[in-house]
């Protein structure tokens, strides 16, 4: 099983090796345990189930066919017993879920479902898929996401689905990213900026960033013990002055710092709470470290870090759509956005998002190891 191992590896492909046989490997005999299957049999029908179609594309809509006849011919070759051949090469033939194929074994059952259960707990290429292949918004992908991975988990057979649950429920949650809780605001001054900036960040920045961040800012603000208005006015203004003019982005912080202080100047909102808030603004972004003085500003720069970490299929846009990027170069890109931000927030926030932080490079270290 080594030597053939090493020798379809070869075969396969970098990429395809890297990001779908091996992990499914991992998945499969997993699931070998569970349906109390022969594991040497699983992992070899999982090592060859796509190598026919890989070898010849003309072939791909049938490989599970193609695919039972190669692995016949490749462990011949290593003189494999002839009874535990015929079970790989089944496995192989019945794995297709889709069809509905009839399966008498446990082999086939766990490459089976191997076969379903690795698109669901492999969210980056959820994300590629809708992104990069779909070309898809950030709305629609959450719909096409949520979809496609109900229609995966409805083809895995009942022993997996329990021993796989857990996984599930979390790629749907990720896959979907944060929730956004429109914040009902109390004072004028608030509701006047809603107005004001929601037109000027458009549907998506709104809806995908602003709106779910206002709702962890006043989180952070009990967390900190800071003002909370003060803290719910930066974040409406934070990104403002790059949103405005796309040739300030680059020192948003500095011009939203002064865009801040006119707009509150203007409503003649008081003098010390004002500058709070430009401060705030000032030292909030993660790309450029300040030191923080005043628990607000703690706050916003929390807020924006959590809401990054929390909003994964923001960031997955921003890189496979928006940037363009390939699938390994988007991971990573994507990876090192969320550590940075990570290692920028207070200890007082980290401690909150742990375990959503731990969850979420989980899934990374499974594709990036």
């Amino acid at each position: 099983m080594e030597r053939a191992c090493a020798s379809e590896k070869n075969k396969i492909g970098y990429e395809i090796w890297k990001y779908h046989i091996k992990p499914m490997v991992a998945v499969a005999q997993e699931l070998a345990v569970v349906h109390k299957a022969d594991e040497e049999i699983v992992t070899l029908a999982v090592l060859l189930h796509d190598l026919a179609g890989i070898e010849d594309f003309s072939k791909r809509k049938q490989h599970h066919i193609f695919g039972a006849e190669r692995a016949k011919e490749i462990l011949a070759g290593y003189q494999y017993p002839s009874d535990k051949t015929e079970l790989v090469a089944k496995s192989i033939l019945n794995h297709r879920a889709d069809l509905n194929l009839p399966k008498s074994s446990p082999e086939e059952y766990c490459v089976a479902d191997a076969d379903m259960l690795i698109n669901i707990v492999d969210v980056p290429s959820l994300f590629y898929d809708s992104y990069h292949q779909e070309h898809l918004g950030i709305a629609e992908g959450k719909t096409w996401r949520q979809s496609t991975l109900q229609l995966y988990w409805e083809h895995v057979s009942p022993v997996s689905q329990a021993q796989f649950l857990d996984r599930f429920t979390l790629a749907k949650r990720l896959s979907q990213g944060i929730e956004s809780k429109h914040y009902a605001f109390m004072t004028d001054i608030e509701r006047s900026l809603v107005d004001l900036v929601r037109n000027a960040y458009g549907y998506e920045i709104w809806e995908h960033h602003i709106a779910p961040m206002i709702t962890i800012a006043n989180e952070m603000a009990h967390l900190h013990e800071a003002d909370a208005e003060v803290v719910r006015i930066a974040v409406l203004l934070h990104d403002l002055a790059g949103i405005e003019e796309f040739d300030k982005a680059k020192n948003h912080h500095v011009h939203g710092a002064e865009k801040a202080r006119l707009l509150l100047r203007e409503a003649e909102y008081p003098e010390e709470k004002t500058e709070l808030v430009a401060q705030c603004i000032l030292h909030h972004w993660v790309s450029v470290p300040m030191p923080k003085e005043t628990a607000e500003e703690k706050c916003l720069a929390d807020a924006d870090a959590a809401a990054h970490i929390s909003d994964l299929p923001s960031l997955f846009f921003e890189a496979f759509e928006e940037k363009g990027m390939e699938f390994e170069k988007g991971i990573h890109c994507v990876q090192r956005k969320i550590q940075k931000d990570w290692q920028r927030m207070s200890e007082m926030a980290r401690m909150r998002y742990a375990q959503q932080y731990t969850e979420i490079m989980g899934i990374f270290a499974r594709f990036l190891s």
